[in-house]
């Protein structure tokens, strides 16, 4: 099955990014070929849980933050 990409306009932090494509290499998250946002999705809520600390998010303005990151943070709520 052909990896998930993450769209390219969409600009992750750097680890955020690796950690995704490194999640979404595992046959076991569930999602199918048609749906490659499910799985996106199911390993990005992986991470939140686990990982919160590869989401770049500071208080809003400052130089640091990740407008993709809060983005995909607040979806996950």
């Amino acid at each position: 099955m052909p990896l998930p990409s993450i769209v390219s306009e969409m600009s992750y932090s750097p680890r955020l990014e690796t950690a995704l494509k490194f999640i979404l290499q595992d046959p076991s998250i569930p999602g199918s070929a048609e749906r490659p946002t499910s799985r996106f999705i199911t390993a990005a809520r992986f991470l939140k849980k686990n990982a919160p600390h590869l989401f770049e998010i500071r208080k809003m303005g400052a130089e640091s933050d990740n407008p993709m990151d809060r983005w995909l943070w607040d979806l996950l709520g």
